[in-house]
């Protein structure tokens, strides 16, 4: 992207224009008089400049705009005079290209020349340079146009003086091999271009401009422009002082900055950390962060933490800045927690690092329930418990046997923890046998689903007759396996139930009304995988069956879409002139097979249209419908085996 390009998005009406009479308006500049018609119609049929100078009886002809008949009129403007203008950069074809094409459209031709940029005005034929004024001298111009229409203007050659938005210095580092320096202006009223003046510190010496690596770009909030040099002619051991000053398009200086000093080879400011993330383990969160390479200027690395991502950050630690990460066991398990780093270096710090947020998701060590009992009430058994840890347990669960040998196994739901009850109860509504010992424990369960010991296991006689429907399955989810095949599971409801004997999957369209009586397929676990080639909406639901008699309820449904995944477009689009009136279109293959590519074309500023549809194994297309004087803009999408359509590929032009 040139440089010119970049200035178009940033810098709207960054030049004043100067001594505006009638139509003509005129700047003066280091390099001469510029002078503006700012009549678009007058541009495009051309005209002639005529100036008189003070001891000149007549005018005389200067400099000659040409009717504008084809893009090589715009290009040649802008190149004839284009050395005038160097730090503006080069003008790409494309952009000319859209310079020629804006004389058709309205609303092109205002956002051009909404930005004052020399390139631009003389592309349009609205610019042009007397090089050839003697500063100080007063002139008069006249301008006759093809029409007849005349118009006279007279300026006294000076210089213009910009006046841009305040320009401050915000880093000043003596760098480890050059001087880098960063001054800051406010996006508006930003001055376009700049220069760095330099000189020896505590020498009668000029301030000199400094040639050397330099740009410019927007800071993140995009309401600034940041200006950075770095100075590879400055010498070792030797203290310079700079400043900045501001320019516009045309070579005028304005703005200056405040004058800053460094000594090269002196202390560095301090960079910050880089790539700072956290991880959770074991007993806490791990922050850990890139090596620093600027160990020589550092003292000590000190990371800060708050429970609040805007405030309240607290020193954590001062770690030793060979070191890469840290492991804050300081945490609650399944809390957030904001982290942020300053590196000290010998006389100062450096800016904080980005903030960064951890949760604690390892391993918490918890005391399990106590006071467990266990009693009927009513047809159910049920259980009543404590626990006194507030900090990190999230809840419960509740295990549960009818072999005094056998494995407990977890039969409820989870159970959130709640500080203001003194103590917990659970009915077991999914015991389905009568006449035996039931044995139960309560486990506790952190914030990270860490699970305590068992709390000591209790039995209860559970009478005939203590018997409850079958319970629906739960806690439905899917999951993508490939782009055809999706897997759906849910809570192991052998778990509550015991003897199941398989599930029934039922599915329906999003469309219906009902699921239908059959099931869609059996299962005898808790997983079912569905193949979905084609795009659909489905609802899903699962039921439990025990003794094959025995079902329960519908689960709670849940629906999964399966959309068509758009291939790539075609890669490395190129047009080439084949012979008169033809050109030749090829793309690179796409990495899976195709069914076929389609050739879009406009000409002109008129509507894309399908030119042609080719089979997945040709890649070039050869148009021979080339009418002179057009330009034609193509672009190629590609086809896939199920005619899913990819986006468009990128967009070539031939101009005839």
């Amino acid at each position: 992207m040139e440089r010119i390009v970049w200035l178009l998005s940033f810098f709207f009406f960054g030049v004043h224009l100067y001594a505006q009479q009638g139509k003509v308006t005129m700047i003066g500049t280091p390099k001469g008089i510029y002078i503006d018609v700012n009549d678009l119609e007058m541009a495009k049929q051309g005209y002639l400049l005529l100036r008189k100078g003070p001891d000149e009886k007549e005018f005389a002809a200067i400099h000659r705009v040409s009717a504008l008949l084809s893009l090589n009129t715009v290009q040649q403007r802008i190149k004839d005079q284009l050395f005038l203008f160097p730090e503006s950069g080069s003008l790409s074809d494309s952009l000319s290209l859209k310079l020629w094409q804006a004389w058709e459209d309205p609303v092109k031709q205002q956002q051009f020349l909404s930005v004052q940029i020399p390139q631009i005005r003389i592309g349009f034929g609205l610019g042009i340079m007397d090089t050839t004024a003697v500063m100080g001298q007063n002139y008069s111009y006249k301008i006759m146009a093809t029409n007849g229409d005349e118009f006279n203007a007279t300026m006294t050659y000076t210089l213009s003086e910009p006046d841009f938005a305040p320009i401050k210095s915000i880093e000043i580092d003596p760098g480890e091999a050059f001087p880098i320096l960063r001054f800051q202006s406010a996006l508006e009223q930003a001055a376009p271009l700049f220069e760095i003046h330099r000189r020896v510190r505590g020498t009668n010496t000029d301030f000199k401009a400094v040639y050397s690596t330099r740009g410019m770009n927007g800071n993140v909030q995009n309401d600034s422009i940041i200006y950075f040099l770095q100075d590879t002619t400055a010498l070792q051991s030797v203290r310079y002082e700079y400043y900045l000053i501001g320019k516009d398009f045309f070579g005028n200086l304005g703005t200056s900055s405040d004058t800053v000093t460094l000594q090269v080879g002196g202390f560095r400011n301090v960079n910050r950390g880089f790539n700072v993330q956290t991880a959770a383990v074991d007993g806490g969160i791990k922050v850990y962060w890139d090596a620093l390479d600027q160990r020589y200027a550092l003292q000590n690395i000190l990371l800060y933490r708050s429970d609040n991502y805007d405030t309240n950050y607290q020193l954590l630690a001062t770690i030793p800045v060979t070191d890469t990460l840290y492991v804050d066991e300081t945490v609650r398990g399944g809390k957030n927690y904001y982290y942020q780093m300053v590196m000290q270096g010998e006389s100062t710090v450096s800016f904080p690092t980005a903030r960064v947020s951890g949760l604690a998701t390892g391993i918490v060590n918890i005391l399990p329930p106590t006071q467990v009992q266990a009693y009927m009430e009513g047809d159910l058994p049920t259980l009543s418990w404590q626990h006194v840890d507030s900090i990190q347990v999230a809840g419960f669960y509740i295990y549960r046997s009818f072999d005094p040998n056998g494995k407990l196994s977890q039969v409820s739901n989870f159970i959130p923890y709640n500080a203001t009850e003194q103590s917990y109860r659970y009915q077991d509504s999914s015991a389905n046998k009568g006449e035996v010992i039931g044995y139960y424990a309560v486990t506790a369960v952190s914030h990270t689903q860490s699970l305590s010991p068992l709390s000591e296991v209790v039995q209860l006689s559970i009478p005939k007759g203590s018997t409850v429907q079958v319970e629906a399955p739960r806690q439905l989810r899917y999951i993508w396996m490939d782009k055809a095949h999706v897997s759906i599971t849910w809570y192991d409801m052998e778990k509550t139930v015991g003897a199941l004997d398989y599930y029934n999957v039922y599915r329906k369209s999003k469309d219906d009304a009902a699921f239908p009586t059959v099931p869609f397929a059996k299962v005898v676990a808790n997983e079912f995988v569905d193949t979905m080639y084609q795009a659909g909406v489905y609802d899903y639901a699962i039921q439990s069956v025990m003794d094959s008699t025995r079902m329960s309820a519908l689960s709670n449904p849940i629906r999964i879409e399966k959309l068509n995944e758009k291939p790539l477009a075609p890669l490395r689009v190129r047009l080439y002139t084949a012979e008169a009136s033809k050109v030749l279109l090829q793309w690179d293959t796409s990495a899976q097979a195709m069914k076929g590519y389609n050739i879009y074309r406009s000409v002109g500023n008129s509507n894309p249209q399908l030119l042609k549809t080719l089979a997945g194994d040709q890649l070039e297309y050869l148009d021979s419908a080339i009418e002179e004087g057009n330009t034609y803009y193509y672009y190629v999408t590609a086809v896939d085996m199920q005619d899913v359509e990819s986006e468009k590929s990128l967009e070539v032009f031939y101009a005839e």
